[in-house]
């Protein structure tokens, strides 16, 4: 407790109140995050090699396992990924409380079920590409065109795209169709009674 004091007195004698305490309650934690994530991304962020943790998101680096795990997992996971993106399409002619829910759940499950696949083919090209040519600026500017457009825009928007799917149950329990509403008779169903 004496430390979260002392980091919003910090915050608000550097940023002032307002923008103080939108660093310590949003911007702190978005740091800790990113900074996590970037520990997975790099995976080189271990110290030494005595050690006893490792970063919260840590993964090891593909080039330890000579690229035989690490391409059998990139297809073993893709094909996860797209089957689990198949199973929200199962509502697919469910009842909808309006037309636009309807296709925004499809659209969204497409979306889910389709990304994987792109990621999964464009990522060994990417890593050639990450690893060759360090000095042309071409490669440099192919690069960074490549990250952000698969890594950045497709991970935004297959994140909008899950959480559409988590939302919108809860938003069609507003409009049940007829059918949730008849009582069963349980006891019918129960041979034994």
């Amino acid at each position: 407790m004496k430390r979260f004091r002392a980091l919003i007195r910090d915050a608000c004698e550097e940023y002032g109140t307002l923008f103080g305490l939108g660093y310590v309650f949003i911007g702190f934690p978005l740091k800790l995050f990113w900074g996590g994530l970037d520990d997975m991304w790099d995976c080189h962020n271990l110290g030494d090699k005595k050690s006893l943790w490792v970063p919260t998101f840590y993964s090891p680096d593909s080039h330890c396992v000579h690229g035989i795990i690490s391409e059998s997992a990139v297809k073993v996971g893709t094909c996860i990924a797209i089957v689990f993106g198949a199973i929200h399409c199962i509502p697919w002619s469910f009842h909808f409380a309006t037309l636009q829910e309807q296709w925004v759940w499809r659209i969204s499950a497409i979306f889910v079920s389709g990304v994987p696949l792109p990621w999964a083919l464009l990522q060994p090209p990417l890593v050639k590409l990450w690893s060759e040519g360090n000095n042309n600026p071409i490669r440099m500017g192919l690069r960074w065109l490549f990250m952000f457009l698969i890594f950045y825009i497709m991970s935004i928007l297959y994140t909008f795209a899950r959480i559409i799917l988590l939302v919108l149950p809860f938003v069609a329990l507003r409009a049940l169709p007829p059918g949730a509403y008849v009582q069963l008779n349980w006891i019918s169903f129960l041979p034994h009674i």
